[in-house]
């Protein structure tokens, strides 16, 4: 996406002590209506995608209204960062009429003491929290951006509770990191930048809110205790290695994100006031650093996926899975969903749904945690009233221990869920998950699922921590939830976002005793266990012989495997080449492909019905 920024003015109803916007007075010649409309007619010669007008404080000008019609006719998306101080019903309605899309407000702290006393500005809280309400009304989707400085450092860690313990209608937080200031004892600095960073990163995680940073303010990863909790919050590309303001020190020469990160600003490297810096040094952490191309062409590539699957008749059916949005409140260190994305655009997210409606197929509406979106109710009904065969979500299930929302889903339409669940016990669960005390919460909202009229599936990966654990996670769910079904996986090593590493990745070798008892104590109790034959399944040769029979006869379509699985020698003859997709690439990198071997016809004929 092509941005550009549009200065509209220079004042500012405001003074917040550590802006560099702000000027006393305007310039006449900068804020006449015609240098302004210039300003945007050569934003959009530019090819700008987005245009974001910005100042000071663009709804001092009396003419805003007809600047974001300008933008937007253009075919540009049009941004507003205002302190919305000065926003109305009315004057939200006009700018969303006008074509205003996003409006992104800044509030530096929770509740008018704190806040007021940065803004200079009495009452401008509480003017800020009307104003967004008034925007989110007019169907605007407003961002909270906050400053991390001096003055609010210790302060942001509780705006990501605070938000969401008023409902404020906002569709994430981006943190600003200003290294320069009027006075530059205003900035903090940069190990409190990145205290703070984290902090809100952690409680933002805990309330579902989407968080990242303003990439216009670049800090770099390396001054991170621990840049892995905050790896969500970077979209590194090598587009962004030079910037003019920036420069690499001599540490960043044993950095692998060296060739997508600029440094540090060169004011700060002037002034010697670099922190401890850290480069990254695991190629673990380097892909969670990384995006492939741009923030939007990834969510594109992320934002549905279609499939097809056998219902129980044996008739084919279409499924389309739909990221209603990308956050997630866990971190599954096998996740490969990029959870630092924002949402696809509102509109975008009804047309899949409604397209995937006309199509009667299965809608799956998963993220990140779609019951993080509030909309997730409304876009049940929305799938079925296009006609979709079934609705079901993907979930870790912690907001469904609210029995009231579960009961909202189910009267909306849910048909079924398939809820991760990695462990029998919260010690295994929540080291998976990297989210403590996220286990409870999970097994209560399988409790509320389990008494609703849903087809109830429990979905559990197996990765280094956990395969051991299988035996006993099929007891705890026989004697929980004995009319769910286990689904079951294999890490998926097909993406640069997770890592390809024993220390996550078992062998199929190691897990394979315990996946035989487990499944020996499932079927004693009557439980399904769902999952050889997937993508992320077992390749046909290592399933149990007694499973087998589940397998389709079907061969494979010609892109089967989309070219993410390699075969080995074994495979050449093998009698099931044309139904097994193989082995990951990432998993063959690890361990190769010895572990397979050739079926005979004999043998998959032979397999007990």
């Amino acid at each position: 996406m092509r941005v550009q920024r549009v200065v509209t003015n220079e004042t500012c109803n405001q003074n917040c002590w550590f802006c560099n916007a702000r000027r006393p007075a305007e310039d006449p010649n900068f804020v006449a209506r015609p240098a302004v409309r210039r300003r945007i007619a050569e934003a959009l010669a530019a090819d700008a995608s987005e245009i974001v007008l910005t100042g000071g404080e663009p709804l001092l000008r009396s003419d805003v209204v007809d600047l974001v019609r300008r933008a937007s006719a253009g075919g540009a998306r049009v941004v507003l960062e205002t302190n919305a101080a000065l926003i109305d019903t009315p004057r939200a309605a006009a700018l969303a009429a006008a074509g205003l899309a996003g409006a992104r407000v800044p509030l530096t702290a929770w509740g008018a003491a704190d806040a007021d006393a940065i803004t200079r500005d009495p009452g401008s809280f509480e003017a800020a929290l009307r104003g967004i309400r008034a925007l989110a009304a007019a169907g605007v989707s407003v961002e909270i951006s906050t400053p991390v400085v001096r003055r609010n450092h210790a302060l942001v860690a509780a705006l990501p509770r605070e938000i969401a313990g008023a409902e404020l209608p906002v569709s994430g937080m981006v943190l600003v990191i200003p290294t320069t200031a009027p006075d530059a004892t205003e900035c903090a600095a940069l190990d409190e930048v990145a205290a703070a960073v984290v902090a809100v990163a952690d409680s933002a995680r805990r309330v579902g809110l989407a968080l990242r940073l303003d990439p216009a303010t670049y800090v770099p990863p390396c001054i991170f205790e621990r840049a892995e909790r905050v790896a969500h919050l970077y979209a590194l590309n090598r587009g962004n290695a030079t910037r003019p303001d920036f420069a690499h020190v001599a540490a960043c020469d044993a950095c692998l994100v060296r060739d997508r990160c600029p440094g540090f600003p060169r004011d700060l490297v002037a002034s010697g006031s670099i922190p401890t810096v850290r480069p990254v040094a695991e190629h673990r952490l380097r892909r969670r650093l990384t995006v492939v191309s741009t923030v939007e062409e990834q969510i594109a590539r992320e934002f549905v996926g279609r499939d097809h699957s056998r219902n129980e008749s044996g008739e084919l059916v279409s499924e389309h899975t739909i990221r209603i949005n990308f956050h997630c409140n866990q971190s599954c260190e096998f996740c490969f969903v990029s959870t630092h994305l924002p949402a696809a655009a509102e509109a975008s997210v009804r047309t899949a749904i409604a397209d995937a409606g006309r199509e009667k197929a299965v809608v799956i509406l998963s993220g990140g945690e779609p019951t993080l979106n509030p909309r997730l109710s409304e876009y049940i009904r929305l799938a079925k009233s296009h006609g979709a065969r079934g609705v079901e979500i993907q979930s870790n299930a912690i907001r469904l221990a609210d029995a009231t929302l579960t009961a909202t889903l189910v009267e909306s339409g849910l048909d079924g869920a398939m809820v991760s669940l990695h462990g029998s016990t919260a010690e295994i669960s929540d080291a998976v998950t990297c989210a403590p005390g996220t286990f409870a919460s999970t097994i209560l909202g399988l409790d509320e699922l389990a008494r609703q009229p849903v087809h109830l599936r429990i979905n559990f990966v197996f990765c280094e921590l956990n395969h051991r654990d299988f035996p006993r996670f099929v007891d705890f769910v026989a004697g929980r939830w004995p009319n769910a079904v286990i689904v079951f996986s294999f890490v998926g090593s097909h993406t640069d976002v997770v890592p390809r590493t024993a220390k996550l990745i078992p062998s199929f070798s190691d897990v394979a005793p315990w996946l035989h008892e487990g499944m020996a104590r499932a079927r004693a109790r009557g439980i399904d266990v769902l999952g050889f034959d997937s993508m992320c399944g077992l390749p046909l040769c290592l399933v149990p012989d007694e499973e087998r029979r589940h397998f389709s006869h079907i061969p494979l379509a010609p892109d089967g495997g989309q070219g993410e699985f390699v075969k080995g020698e074994s495979c050449v003859d093998c009698a099931a080449a044309d139904r097994c997709y193989g082995v990951r690439r990432g998993y063959a990198e690890i361990y190769g492909t010895g572990e397979l071997r050739r079926l005979t016809e004999i043998e998959l004929q032979l397999a007990p019905a």
